[in-house]
């Protein structure tokens, strides 16, 4: 037997970075999360108090509950452009009917029903008409924001003081120092990052984003699996709608305007492939915290919406180059163990 070299002996002790770089996608996330904290708190003083990182989780709540479903839509080799003008379709029809029946508990089920039933139209026509993803939500979201333009009249739903405190406190209220929807948002990601990694139903998701023909002479059954995600992805859309709801109290016409692009460029950051079966939901929460956190210290510095919008198409072409590089890393170091 050839003795092993000292390197060879001590290579598992020492890892570089570079190493750890190609093993783990989670890795590379948290060290660029925790440097961009540093930059915050270095850069902005204001971001040094101790309400910051609690009203920042509160502000990502509605993003955290979003990118769940989107997250695993995305694996599963499906996207959803839609989920912006959810937000504001739930904003608008829960207040909307809450004036007429003064019923918020009537109101809140009606438009969170909105999520599943938009999103089982979206699947019925990818799946069953053989439509693509991105046409038919992208003609979802055009349909959905001009329903709302039109109903509305670009005019804000008006609720006055009469919305009531319970419901307010769904996105205001706090358990300790944790706010209640971060509580919610992290329940979500718990429960789905069980049924992902552990369960049979999340392994058909990796196998349809990855490769859906072969999927199916495996005996999975390719579009119930999409039809799933697709309403899962619009479901948690309208669990988000409802939090930003109860936070303005209003149903507002322009309400999500962008949002799909910050929580796909969140999920790309996190490491899901665009054309499915990588990633996964640790990676895309990850995401959403860093792309949250570096918008949150551009609004503490007094940046424009515009130039939120120029970091988060940036952090979206760092992300693929990042992803880029580490393929490469790991192709060369595979090539070079043969």
């Amino acid at each position: 037997m050839t003795a092993l070299t000292h390197e060879q002996e001590t290579s598992p002790r020492r890892r570089s970075l570079l190493q750890r770089f190609a093993a783990s996608e989670e890795f590379v996330l948290v060290v660029l999360l925790l440097v961009v904290a540093v930059v915050v708190v270095i850069a902005v003083p204001s971001a040094r108090q101790e309400r910051v990182p609690f009203d920042l989780l509160r502000e990502l709540s509605p993003n955290l509950i979003a990118i769940v479903g989107t997250a695993l839509l995305m694996i599963g080799g499906e996207f959803d452009l839609s989920i912006g003008s959810m937000i504001a379709l739930v904003t608008v029809v829960t207040m909307g009917l809450f004036n007429k029946t003064e019923n918020i508990w009537l109101s809140v089920t009606v438009g969170l029903l909105l999520g599943p039933a938009i999103g089982s139209i979206i699947g019925f026509f990818v799946t069953r008409l053989k439509m693509t993803s991105l046409m038919t939500t992208l003609g979802m979201m055009f349909v959905i924001r001009g329903a709302v333009y039109v109903t509305t009249n670009k005019a804000t739903v008006l609720t006055g003081d009469t919305v009531p405190d319970a419901f307010i406190a769904l996105y205001h209220s706090s358990v300790g120092p944790i706010p209640t929807p971060t509580i919610l948002a992290l329940a979500l990601i718990a429960i789905f990052y069980v049924i992902s990694t552990q369960t049979d139903f999340g392994r058909h998701i990796y196998a349809v984003g990855g490769n859906p023909s072969a999927s199916r002479v495996s005996g999975i059954k390719v579009n119930r699996v999409k039809f799933i995600l697709f309403v899962l992805c619009s479901t948690t859309a309208a669990i988000a709608g409802m939090l930003v709801t109860a936070q303005i109290k209003t149903g507002y016409f322009d309400a999500g305007t962008g949002f799909e692009l910050t929580i796909i460029t969140a999920a790309v950051l996190g490491g899901i492939r665009l054309g499915g079966g990588e990633g996964g939901l640790v990676g895309a929460v990850l995401g959403v915290l860093i792309l949250g956190l570096s918008n949150k210290a551009l609004r503490l510095l007094g940046a424009a919406t515009t130039t939120q919008m120029l970091a988060t198409g940036l952090f979206m072409i760092f992300a693929l180059w990042l992803h880029g590089a580490r393929k490469r890393l790991v192709s060369r170091r595979a090539a070079n163990k043969r």
